[in-house]
């Protein structure tokens, strides 16, 4: 049987994101069938939106491969504007893939409505944190590294309230050091 194609599956439509389009491009099962998943737990009272927080969190494993460095380098930006582009991808992709189900489970439960303002910050910390992440330990030479203790310590915490002012604390080192490691391979375009 051969694997199923995605030749209508444009990089356009994803944002010219490579993690989003490799991975719906190498798990187009899982690509069809988280939507749906969401979108059917909108008719169970409290778990439409957990379950859009757990979307979100599969969505982050797509930031855990490196692309190469001449994929890097066709924005032909800053580290910086590097970063803002890669999280303003992220968001869009998760929340516009992420909109259907929102709106649905806000319509048919309106009293758990209030968990929308508990997931909308978690969806957008959490791809946020997975980019800047990514590119603290980018190197192109190295195609997937595995997730030091303290990045591993910083996804706890949005699992773990507890361990959240950690993941806070990471969030603004690795924007840092995110930034200029990306310089070192980006530094043409300053």
């Amino acid at each position: 049987m051969k694997p199923l194609r995605l030749r209508w599956l444009r990089t356009a439509l994803l944002g010219y994101s490579p993690e989003w389009t490799a991975g719906v491009r190498r798990h187009p099962g899982l690509a069809a069938a988280l939507p749906a998943a969401t979108i059917g737990c909108a008719f169970v009272p409290y778990a439409g939106f957990p379950a859009l927080a757990a979307a979100a969190l599969l969505c982050a494993g797509l930031y855990a491969r490196n692309e190469p460095l001449p994929l890097l380098l066709l924005c032909e930006c800053s580290g910086a504007r590097l970063l803002v582009r890669k999280i303003g991808t992220a968001w869009r992709n998760y929340f516009l893939a992420a909109l259907p189900a929102a709106a649905l489970t806000a319509a048919l439960h309106p009293r758990t409505a209030w968990l929308a303002a508990l997931w909308l910050p978690f969806a957008a910390l959490l791809l946020a944190y997975a980019v800047l992440a990514k590119y603290t330990r980018y190197d192109p030479a190295i195609p997937e590294t595995p997730l030091p203790a303290a990045t591993r310590l910083g996804f706890a915490g949005f699992l773990v309230p507890v361990f959240l002012p950690v993941t806070l604390c990471l969030m603004v080192s690795y924007a840092v050091r995110a930034e200029r490691n990306l310089d070192r391979y980006l530094y043409d375009y300053d």
